[in-house]
């Protein structure tokens, strides 16, 4: 049988004696995907067991559904049926073709943009790194594991409930969470959740399904360079007037031994006119930051749908070593102005945004994932749901916190329609751990989430969560463990919140993209008073439907921001045909 290669391709010119180009390549054909052996799953899935074609970027289960070993969980009452692939381990495989030119690079990093979530990456057998948090970027320099030919590149995924269950199972009082499992495989009151730093949604949510996912959930790619390389390009935007913008090129440079270097930024205007800053710094072993000044003159001004147009720049550095080019990067970027005005009033504080010195009315809506399985969804498909939102009038969407951060190509859609990006960090209700770990983990992730889109001009809010802190003021299940914990651990756990996010998120935030604000959390008062109420900072209202009371209820709570409420509707026919067949279609059929 022929073995599947992921093959890499670079120059074929022989090695130079000086720094070569920076060179990157995604590794996204021949995976495999199989049961971890030995997994109790073999006997009744024994299909599962052989190696079988995978997808990276891709989930385990979709691999499943692809070669029917599973149904389609959306189907009929299948969800069911899907549930012992979240209770698995699981293992991938791939080869990586080493060239002579590739092995004689300074560096050959190995990069995974997401692994959901407890995984070990093997190079050859020998292990590379561990994984534990699927919102992180994980890199290591596999060269020191490579040889000339055919390489394997396996990724051992653990499942999360095998993981922590016994961990939680153990723990007097559990912290709280989201909801209950669905499927039985988790007592009530005892979730897993709160503990791993993954997707909220996939443990179930009242809009969609409990599928636990697994596998490479980001693209893995080969990132070779000798001496110096860019980690993050970083635009900030200091000062902008009508005759002025000045902004600055934030470079992180990681070299491997001290070096003279030139750092180059070009920013490109929409009409092509090109304005250039050049600086030339001493970096040493190890991480180094350049700033690059640039002023743009009469800057074109980035406005929300309805209030003007949506003109773009490109922020572009080149880095020199010895008078070469050795790695390059740019972002697309707009230049605007965002204030979030909360003056004192009579009945507490306001809450409103405003561009560009231009009070803006929001409308929108809350984002929830656009499919269970992430990496399956298409940039045409997220572009398409939103320009309906736009055509609907909407000016504003907010990403939920219970589920993923979204690509690159979801921003840029938001710059080009004019839609402000109300971006919350992945937390999505359940009550957060306190030890450092956990806390160093979501630091990291973090900031390399808002180092990568805070160029976007669309985003002008960065919000901690989606009512962690709410429901640690008033949920029935956080009062009754308030009760059984005692003072003092109560006071540990709220404290490691507010650390968390009146701190670490808030730094991250506030530190990496300057010209746009901070809000704690969803709903918050900003530490000011208790959270969701109508005087002080947004409000989730949802008192008409999970609360059951009459729609005209609405007009009796006026906040100040209202960013969630809603009430749940029957799907459209067209949507019911496709998980129901006709003998389905009573109102109280199990589908």
């Amino acid at each position: 049988m022929k073995k599947p290669a992921l093959f890499l391709l670079l120059a074929a010119a022989p090695a130079a004696l000086w720094a070569a180009p920076r060179e990157t390549v995604t590794l996204d054909k021949g995976w495999q995907v199989r049961l971890a052996p030995g997994d109790a799953a073999a006997k009744e899935h024994p299909k599962a067991a052989r190696w079988l074609p995978a997808k990276v970027p891709g989930y385990v289960q979709t691999d499943l559904i692809a070669a029917k070993v599973t149904p389609d969980p959306f189907i009929g009452l299948n969800e069911a049926t899907i549930q012992w692939v979240g209770r698995s381990d699981w293992e991938y495989k791939g080869t990586l073709n080493a060239s002579p030119n590739l092995l004689a690079r300074g560096h050959v990093d190995l990069v995974f943009d997401g692994l959901d979530t407890f995984a070990e990456v093997f190079v050859n057998g020998t292990k590379l790194l561990a994984a534990d948090n699927a919102h992180r970027r994980w890199r290591a320099d596999a060269k020191p594991l490579l040889k000339a030919g055919a390489n394997e590149i396996r990724i051992a995924f653990k499942s999360p409930l095998g993981v922590l269950k016994p961990m939680v199972a153990r723990l007097e009082n559990p912290l709280p969470g989201e909801y209950d499992s669905t499927a039985g495989d988790e007592p009530e009151g005892r979730q897993t959740s709160p503990y791993i730093r993954k997707p909220k949604y996939h443990y179930g949510w009242d809009w969609g399904p409990r599928i636990i996912n697994v596998g490479p959930n980001g693209a893995v790619k080969v990132d070779a360079w000798d001496d110096v390389r860019i980690d993050t390009l970083r635009v900030q935007q200091e000062a902008v007037t009508p005759t002025e913008a000045r902004l600055s090129a934030d470079v992180t440079l990681v070299a491997d031994r001290d070096a003279t270097v030139q750092v180059d930024a070009i920013v490109t205007a929409p009409d092509g006119t090109k304005v250039r800053a050049t600086r030339t710094v001493a970096v040493t072993a190890g991480e180094n930051r350049v700033s690059v000044p640039l002023a743009i003159a009469k800057p074109q001004l980035w406005y929300p749908a309805g209030y003007g147009a949506q003109p773009l720049y490109t922020v572009a550095t080149e880095t020199r070593l010895d008078g070469e080019v050795v790695d390059t990067q740019q972002r697309s970027t707009g230049i605007r102005t965002v204030e979030l005005v909360r003056e004192k009033d009579a009945i507490g504080r306001g809450f409103l945004f405003r561009i560009n010195g231009i009070p803006v009315f929001a409308k929108g809506a809350n984002l929830i994932p656009f499919d269970s399985f992430g990496p399956r969804v298409t940039d045409a498909y997220m572009a398409r749901i939103m320009g309906d939102a736009q055509a609907a009038n909407m000016n504003m969407i907010r990403i939920w916190g219970g589920g993923m951060y979204l690509p690159d190509s979801f921003f840029d859609t938001a710059d080009r329609l004019g839609l402000m990006i109300w971006s919350d960090f992945m937390f999505g209700g359940a009550i957060t751990p306190y030890d450092p770990d956990y806390r160093e983990s979501v630091k990291i992730e973090a900031e390399e989430q808002v180092d990568r889109v805070q160029a976007h001009p669309s985003i002008v809010l960065w919000s901690g969560n989606n009512e962690v802190l709410s429901g640690w003021e008033g949920w029935s299940d956080r009062t009754a463990f308030k009760k059984r914990v005692g003072a003092d651990e109560q006071e540990r756990v709220g404290t490691g919140m507010a650390i968390l996010f009146d701190r670490v998120l808030r730094d991250a935030a506030e530190r990496r993209d300057a010209d746009v604000p901070y809000w704690p959390g969803s709903p918050s008062a900003n530490y000011e008073g208790k959270p969701d109420q109508d005087g002080n900072g947004d409000r989730h209202y949802w008192d008409v439907w999970g609360g059951k009371k009459p729609a005209t209820a609405y007009l009796d709570s006026c906040p100040r921001f209202m960013s969630e409420y809603g009430l749940q509707a029957m799907p459209d026919m067209a949507t019911i045909a496709k998980f129901a067949k006709p003998a389905d279609y009573a109102i109280d059929s199990p589908s």
